[in-house]
This record gives C-alpha cells, sequence and structure tokens, in this order.
C-alpha cells in the first residue's frame, strides 16, 4: 500500500511531479477508453506522442541533428554494461573518471566487457583536466555528470580527445549542454523529467553501427536508431509523463531557468549548512559541490539518526544518505517546490541552534 505522507520528499531515488503535471498525467490515466495506459505502441496516436517528446527533448536542449534520441526500456544502469558492448567496436580500452558510487558501479560493469583505466579520481574535489590521464586508445571516456550518493558535481564537461560519455541521470535537463564536447548522454527519466521505466540514450549517429555481434538486438543502439525505439515495446507511460513534464519545463523558460533555480535552491542549503559549521561538515570542495544533491554529515556522527528524525517529524521525508555512503543527502530535482526548500532550510538552521553546535 502506498503511504499517505504529509510534507515533502527529497528522495534522490525519484523527484516529484509538479501538481499540474501530476493532476493532468492522472486525468489521462482515467481517460476511459483513451487512457493513456492502454495507448497501443503501435498506434499513430503513440507516433505522434513519441515525436512531440523527442522535438521537445531536443528544443530545450538545442541537441544537433546527428544525434540520435533513443527511448529505452529500464535504468539507467543497464547503460553500464551496453555502453561498451556498444561502443567498443574494435577496440578493447575504455576510460572511466572515478567520481564517486555510480561511477565506480559503471567501472566496475564495464570492466566484464573492456580494458577500463581511470582517467582520474575526483574524489571530493574534481581536478582540473590537465590533471586526467585519458588512454588515447580508449573507445570512449565515461563520466557521471552528478554523483547522487557524495554530492559531487561537474559545472563544465571537458574537452577530450576521445569521445565523451556522460551519465546525467541526476541532472538533465537541469543543465545547459555543449553537445560539441558530447558524444553520448544517457539518463534514467525518474529524477528529474518522468516516472521510472524509461531511460533516454542521446548519441551522436557516428557512433553508431559499433556493437559486439553478441549483442542482443533490442539493446543494440544502432538496430534501436533504425526502428525509431520501436524495435520493441517502448516504455508507452513513461514516456507520456517525460511528454508532459518536458512541456512544463519549456513554459516555464526552459533549461537555463531550471539551472538557475537548482543554483539558487543549493545556495541557500549551503548558506544553511555553512552557518551551522559546527553542527554541519561539507566533504566536498566548494567548486564540485553538487546544485542537485547536496550531501553533508553531522560534525558527531552520533546526531546523524537524531537529525533524520527530527526531519521525519517535521514533514521532511528521505533525507537519509545512500546506504553505501551514509550521512544526509537532499534532492533537488525540477519538480521539489520552492516551499519544500524553504522548509528544509528553516529546519537546517532550527536544529543547529537548537543543540547548540554552530560554529563560535
Amino acid at each position: 500500500m502506498l503511504r499517505n505522507v504529509s510534507g515533502f520528499s527529497f528522495s534522490a531515488a525519484a523527484g516529484p511531479l509538479p501538481d499540474e503535471v501530476a493532476a493532468d498525467v492522472a486525468a489521462a490515466c482515467r481517460a476511459g477508453r483513451g487512457s493513456v495506459l492502454s495507448l497501443p505502441f503501435t498506434s499513430p496516436a503513440f507516433r505522434a506522442l513519441q515525436e512531440e517528446t523527442e522535438a521537445c527533448l531536443r528544443r530545450l536542449l538545442a541537441i544537433p541533428d546527428r544525434f540520435r534520441v533513443l527511448f529505452l526500456a529500464g535504468g539507467a544502469s543497464a547503460q553500464f554494461a551496453l555502453l561498451p558492448l556498444n561502443l567498443l567496436g574494435t577496440a578493447r580500452q575504455a576510460s572511466y573518471v572515478d567520481g564517486g558510487h555510480w561511477s565506480r558501479r559503471a567501472i566496475a560493469e564495464a570492466r566484464r566487457y573492456a580494458e577500463v583505466s581511470i582517467a582520474v579520481q575526483a574524489s571530493g574535489r574534481i581536478p582540473d583536466v590537465g590533471e586526467w590521464r585519458v588512454d588515447p586508445r580508449a573507445a570512449y571516456c565515461h563520466v557521471t555528470s552528478n554523483e547522487t550518493a557524495d554530492g559531487l558535481q561537474f559545472r563544465e564537461l571537458p574537452v577530450l580527445p576521445v569521445p565523451l560519455v556522460a551519465d546525467m541521470t541526476s541532472d538533465l535537463l537541469m543543465r545547459p549542454l555543449d553537445f560539441a564536447r558530447l558524444s553520448l548522454v544517457y539518463a534514467g527519466a525518474q529524477k528529474t523529467i518522468g516516472t521510472p521505466g524509461l531511460t533516454l540514450v542521446i548519441v551522436d549517429e557516428r557512433l553508431l553501427g559499433r556493437a559486439r555481434p553478441e549483442t542482443p538486438r533490442v539493446m543494440d543502439y544502432a538496430a534501436q536508431a533504425a526502428a525509431d525505439s520501436r524495435l520493441c515495446t517502448p516504455p508507452v507511460f513513461p514516456i507520456f509523463v517525460a511528454h508532459r513534464m518536458l512541456h512544463w519545463i519549456e513554459a516555464r523558460g526552459g533549461v537555463a531557468v531550471m539551472a538557475e533555480a537548482a543554483r539558487r535552491r543549493s545556495d541557500a542549503v549551503y548558506a544553511a549548512l555553512a552557518e551551522g559549521a559546527g553542527t554541519y561538515v561539507m566533504p566536498v570542495d566548494r567548486a564540485s559541490r553538487s546544485h542537485v544533491n547536496p550531501c553533508f554529515r553531522l560534525a558527531d556522527e552520533a546526531q546523524t539518526a537524531l537529525c533524520l528524525q527530527a526531519a521525519e517529524a517535521a514533514g521532511l521525508h528521505d533525507l537519509r544518505g545512500h546506504p553505501d555512503v551514509g550521512g544526509v543527502r537532499v534532492s533537488l530535482y525540477n519538480g521539489v517546490a520552492d516551499a519544500a526548500v524553504d522548509a528544509l532550510v528553516a529546519f537546517l538552521r532550527a536544529f543547529a541552534r537548537r543543540h547548540g553546535l554552530r560554529a563560535a
């Protein structure tokens, strides 16, 4: 049974839908014979929906014509294996940036198929690109643009001598992108533009046709591109939700407005944490701190449970850090309301005052 919880969720797993988007989706589900829940993917109506979704995505991100947009089923973690299967071609080497929990998950999976070298270790800070050591033989270099578990974010993606691949599951449509620097972007839709079940792959067509022979056809980027993402049943309902979210973003001014909102909200959270410097510890260097997932710890680790318990009582839910990392984690995805951030900031200040741990 779904929980009925008042207050605000800051879950890193899935972002909330804005109220008007949620109402629109709910109405579309209840539309009788025309319900989106029974929309056939073979119908002209779905094809029009998919085309409109892609067109809006292209407008928002200024995606060049040479990039293909794939609407694939499943989560972004599946791409950890599909990247080497699709992109290695005759190469054996791939470079990865180790920036935290999710990049390490991608590295571990890629090592089943490729010889992986670590271009740079980004622990608590992102080193200047001059410090990177990208294997010139690599078929690609992979970065996780925003580490949700660690609170580290690439504010700017680098120019590299090999194709740059980015896992942008947690900050797609929350920042402008420069496709002159990128060869492939992939993202699960559930955090910033919809619901679980849809993964977007935006790939330079010059990388297509390199899949290893054993790659299943439904997982072959080139085969899916040739079939307009309908080689098998696509995730119809999540595509519908993404359609509504993308148009919601566009109606509010586009990606630049979302990026400014993320910066403003995260600045407010970081300011509250800095005011309570005797209570809170921010482990990430200021220049590398995420605008999407501020992560912090309690100076007295024993107070972590108390802080989370007090937050729950105040109606601020899902702030516990990733199980493998610990601490406290805030998620500020596109659908999070300003009122939620205001309530969180007030709580952080009050908690530090109440426990008398503010820095002198």
